[in-house]
């Protein structure tokens, strides 16, 4: 990990680093598989590039592929290329993973190295899903046509509260992939009120209590289980909903949208938004580098 000199001053880092930094995606993904991954990519990249100069940090940005049959995570790339953070962009693939996969994922964060959950990659960084409905599940298994939900990497003691799935599920008699895709079509152009909360370590500090709107993503994040608190770090909430667009309703109102943990040696972000594809928003993109300067231990505590 690259260690950040207190005497830095606001806002900067000094001496310039460069931040390496890997962005996972799946073979197995529908949605790492589709066209949109390549935008998705130039988005993550540009908004690094927006905060160069600012924060005096170079960027680079690897993209590594993993299929069932190993992959770039699975033959230790993190380790071999000195990664700093990891991004989970979102998507499906967290539902259905290969043990060797998560693994080398948590053996990275417990070694020191930084994840970034973001969408539905928030909900791998967490204990899993709180809501066990029968039919969720079965719809679950269906349009993605697997057996059963495989573990999460549980770096954090949160859930993801899919419970907000069920009014979308309810708009059909049968939900299948297509009325998957026509609310992930209107996510894009959704936002998200988020108010940022003053916290320590202090991640967001230019932001702390004020309000940012940033395209919507996954289901909110909610606490994991008070027993769990004398054995896994504090988590710290970093923002939460004031309001939403379709297709959430207002019931994810004060919920959980980002929160942040140690694990092990590392450090763990986990956003259930999309700060980084807020189009024309350069707050959400800020909150977006900072989080990833956070993960590689380069903001100050102070």
């Amino acid at each position: 990990m690259l260690i950040f000199s207190t005497s830095t001053t606001y806002g900067g880092i000094s001496p310039k680093k460069r931040i390496n930094v890997a962005i996972i995606l799946q073979n197995w993904d529908i949605l790492d598989n589709s066209d949109t991954t390549k935008l998705s990519v130039y988005l993550h990249k540009r908004c690094l590039r927006q905060y160069e100069n600012k924060y005096n940090a170079k960027f680079r940005v690897y993209e590594f592929w993993d299929s069932f049959d190993g992959g770039d995570v699975q033959k230790g790339l993190l380790k071999k290329f000195n990664i700093d953070v990891v991004i989970g962009p979102g998507g499906f693939g967290c539902l259905y993973t290969p043990e060797k996969y998560r693994k080398e994922i948590k053996d990275f964060v417990r070694s020191g190295g930084g994840f970034y959950g973001i969408c539905g990659d928030s909900t791998f960084g967490s204990l899993g899903i709180t809501h066990k409905s029968r039919k969720l599940l079965r719809i679950v298994n269906r349009i993605f046509e697997i057996d059963t939900i495989t573990p999460m990497l549980k770096l954090a003691n949160v859930y993801s509260d899919a419970s907000v799935f069920e009014p979308i599920i309810d708009e059909s008699t049968i939900f299948t992939r297509i009325n998957l895709i026509r609310s992930l079509i209107r996510l894009p152009i959704s936002r998200a009120a988020l108010f940022i909360k003053k916290t320590y370590p202090p991640v967001q500090e230019p932001y702390f209590r004020s309000t940012v709107r940033t395209m919507m993503g996954n289901a909110p994040l909610t606490d994991g289980p008070m027993l769990y608190h004398i054995f896994m770090p504090r988590v710290f909430t970093i923002a939460v909903y004031l309001g939403c667009d379709s297709p959430y309703d207002k019931t994810i109102r004060g919920e959980k949208a980002i929160v942040g943990t140690t694990y092990g040696r590392g450090r763990v972000i986990l956003s259930s938004p999309h700060p980084e594809f807020t189009v024309g928003n350069w707050k959400a993109h800020e909150i977006y580098v900072r989080n990833i300067l956070w993960l590689a231990d380069l903001l100050p505590d102070t």
